[in-house]
């Protein structure tokens, strides 16, 4: 049966030492994924077999799954020939025979290894040069951007450019393609190759002229679909700093003066939940350092200890506005007002719950969000696209240069890299938008929201009538202050009324 046989090979893998030999018998022959893992592991496993410490760096399949040993009791261990008593299984061999149980392959230690590798690799300078890209324009950006300069600033940092420097290798590996392809057809037909050697070319172009049709489709749908994730990314976080100012406008128009330690605690977690967001959506995101900025000590170990950092930000500030004694006070015009107009007096119940509804709808639209966020982050476009799109153009421009050499001759040379930078930088900006969040300026993003926050908080959450010259006074005294002026101007009038009235009788 294959799960046996897989069962046997993890057992050989995981009791290589000679000692635990002795309660299994013979394994089968190893696949040759288990014999690419056997040569990295049995050192590693017999030095921890002896009580030695392993090689620090080595990725085994017990460092892929290392659950508590776990005894059998249903046959997965081999029973002692006298006694009947069952050795207990190691803890690889309780991963494996758990998954075989469950009908699932047991984990491949060869996969795992190259797995783990994979993660370790990428482009330094490509990766690097990610967050140069989280720009925020300005006027003068802007101005810049539309000028008719562009054209010769960019030319002229082309060959500097960190697009260039990403597309390095496969462009060396055309340009020698066509380098190749050139000098073997020059010796050909020069007469220093031997007569007998072909030349390198191909005289019908139709293959070509079919096939750059279906390349072009290929290239625009990749880019409009990473552009598309890109644009959605961004809107997320721009409805986030909206519903952000949002909340934080219902909470001091609604809190009452009694709740200014929940409002203050509101505004700091609102901001801390933007934070959360980014470094959630990051892998260079230094958590706790971005909550320093904004939550106090206790409020940081809070978050940290949570396993899903911006569910928990969230819902603190849910709890917060479940907090705040919200208004329950008289309506908002007297009776006989409320009588003519029956959307003017509410029952104070009625308004105090329609406020909370109205809070939530920004939470739950904050919650919204974070599932856009993490939507985009964890499912890429289908990765048949991105794979045949690559296979696609390696055929295309590795063909390229024998059309091109009856036409252009060593000039088939730069034509070939320069098509293939064209056409390689195309898809390279899809695949570099395809994941948004390490491009976009998020950090600027939660900035605005901390410093629109706190603005409104220090601005509005006191209602005094005073302010600094330099500060903008609060919004409710500047509604008190138009309505008191109002009424002093009824007042006069009918004041002067009054005294018109008397001097006539008079």
């Amino acid at each position: 049966m294959p799960a046996f046989h897989r069962l046997q090979c993890a057992l050989h893998v995981q009791l290589a030492a000679p000692k635990l030999l002795t309660h299994v018998s013979p394994p089968p022959p190893l696949c040759l994924a288990h014999k690419r893992t056997q040569r990295r592991a049995p050192c590693n496993l017999r030095a921890r077999a002896a009580g030695k410490p392993g090689k620090e760096g080595t990725r085994t399949l017990e460092s892929a799954a290392s659950p508590p040993a776990v005894s059998s009791s249903n046959g997965s261990g081999h029973d002692a020939a006298a006694g009947g008593s069952k050795p207990h299984a190691p803890p690889q061999q309780a991963v494996v025979s758990a998954t075989a149980a469950a009908g699932q392959a047991p984990p491949s230690p060869g996969r795992a290894y190259r797995d783990g590798q994979a993660g370790r690799g990428g482009e330094p300078v490509k990766e690097e040069s990610r967050k140069y890209r989280r720009t925020v324009y300005d006027h003068e950006s802007w101005r810049q951007h539309r000028s008719t300069s562009r054209y010769l600033r960019h030319a002229k940092g082309m060959v500097g450019s960190r697009m260039v420097r990403g597309l390095a290798s496969p462009l060396l590996y055309f340009f020698a393609i066509s380098m190749a392809i050139a000098i073997w057809n020059t010796l050909v037909e020069t007469g220093v190759a031997p007569k007998l050697l072909p030349e390198l070319h191909m005289s019908n172009n139709g293959p070509f002229g079919i096939t750059s049709f279906a390349l072009s489709l290929l290239l625009v749908f990749r880019t409009n679909a990473s552009y598309a994730r890109w644009l959605d990314a961004r809107r997320a976080w721009g409805l986030l700093l909206n519903r952000s100012r949002d909340i934080t406008r219902q909470a001091l128009t609604y809190f009452p003066p009694a709740d200014r330690p929940l409002l203050d605690m509101l505004s700091r977690w609102i901001a801390a939940y933007s934070r959360s967001l980014m470094c959630h959506l990051r892998s260079d995101g230094d958590l706790e350092l971005e909550l320093r900025k904004v939550l106090r000590e206790h409020e940081v170990q809070a978050v940290l200890l949570a396993q899903h950092k911006p569910n928990y930000c969230l819902q603190v500030v849910s709890e917060i506005v479940g907090s705040a004694h919200l208004p329950v006070l008289a309506p908002l015009a007297p009776p006989d007002a409320a009588a003519a107009d029956g959307r003017l007096g509410l029952l104070p119940a009625v308004r105090s719950a329609a406020i909370y509804n109205r809070m939530d709808e920004n939470l739950t639209a904050m919650e919204d969000i974070l599932g856009t966020c993490e939507r985009i982050l964890k499912a890429p476009i289908p990765l048949s696209y991105t794979r045949h799109t690559s296979r696609f153009m390696m055929i295309w421009l590795t063909l390229l240069p024998f059309t091109l050499w009856d036409s252009c001759g060593w000039a088939s040379v730069p034509l070939s890299s320069i098509v293939a930078f064209l056409l390689l930088g195309i898809e390279e900006i899809g695949v570099s938008i395809e994941e948004p969040f390490s491009i976009l300026p998020l950090e600027s993003i939660c900035d605005t929201i901390q410093g629109n926050v706190k603005e409104l908080c220090s601005v509005h959450g006191t209602h005094n009538g005073s302010h600094s010259p330099l500060q903008a006074p609060a919004a409710r005294d500047v509604v008190l202050l138009a309505v008191a002026e109002a009424e002093q101007a009824a007042a006069a009038a009918a004041a002067a009324t009054v005294g018109g009235g008397g001097a006539t009788a008079v």
